[in-house]
């Protein structure tokens, strides 16, 4: 029996949604029928991410490196919209710096934001009473995970550790049939992204050499929905590259 991509009535976290594969996610998903809940730092883009999307969608603004408010958060969202059945994390930062200048506290920086606070919104969303058995947890990894760049090491290392976190916990949560995936982009033309290019050019930024060329939000959108739904079940502990090519 076929199984079509259906979003209709879940219940799902986004977090970095006030910009880039976060907003594109967020709409995606409202416009499948799930219930929203927008996490981002900057409740500008919440506002504006909100205006394009159907009702279904809740901004709510949020520091993610905050431990006690990521729990507050959480305990408010199942309060308001019942259990859980899906939780995004898009929200992350880059960095580039060479060996000269690293240091713990740059690495924490990074750390902070793309892995612990992935780890602190599974360990609080993943409990019992807060999400319900069959839900599907996708992060935003990076070609990174797996791929050297010259001085882009906390970022390398930060994607890496989402990575390992996401193959433990598919293990840990599939007694409950919860799964635990991420996506690997490579160059996602997202508006900082594009901005972000056009700086770097002159400094000399990582070439990812894809055959296929760089990716559309969309694509990350489309990949995140898919892994959200109950098309397949058992589709855990992986993470999908989408990256035109470059990784062959």
């Amino acid at each position: 029996m076929s199984q079509l991509i259906d979003l209709f009535n879940k219940t799902i976290i986004v977090t970095g949604a006030g910009s880039g594969i976060g907003r594109e996610t967020s709409q995606l998903l409202a416009d499948q029928g799930a219930t929203v809940i927008m996490l981002d730092i900057n409740p500008e883009g919440l506002i504006e991410t909100a205006s394009m999307c159907t009702e279904h969608c809740h901004p709510m603004t949020i520091d993610l490196t905050d431990c006690n408010a990521i729990c507050e958060a959480v305990h408010q969202i199942v309060n308001r919209f019942g259990k859980l059945d899906g939780l995004v994390h898009c929200a992350g930062i880059s960095s580039r710096k060479p060996l000269n200048v690293l240091n713990k506290e740059g690495f924490s920086k990074v750390m902070d934001v793309n892995f612990f606070s992935f780890v602190e919104l599974v360990k609080n969303c993943a409990k019992k009473k807060h999400i319900n058995d069959g839900a599907s947890i996708v992060v935003i990894s990076s070609i990174s995970s797996i791929k050297g760049y010259k001085a882009k090491s906390e970022y390398c290392v930060s994607k890496a550790a989402v990575d390992a976190f996401v193959r433990c916990m598919a293990l840990e949560l599939a007694e409950r049939k919860i799964r635990v995936n991420s996506v690997m982009p490579a160059e996602v033309l997202t508006p900082l992204a594009l901005k972000a290019k056009e700086m770097n050019a002159v400094v000399g930024a990582p070439n990812f050499n894809a055959p296929l060329g760089p990716s559309e939000p969309y694509e990350i959108a489309n990949t995140i929905a898919f892994l959200l739904s109950d098309a397949t079940k058992t589709i855990t502990g992986t993470s999908i590259l989408i990256d035109g090519g470059a990784c062959i």
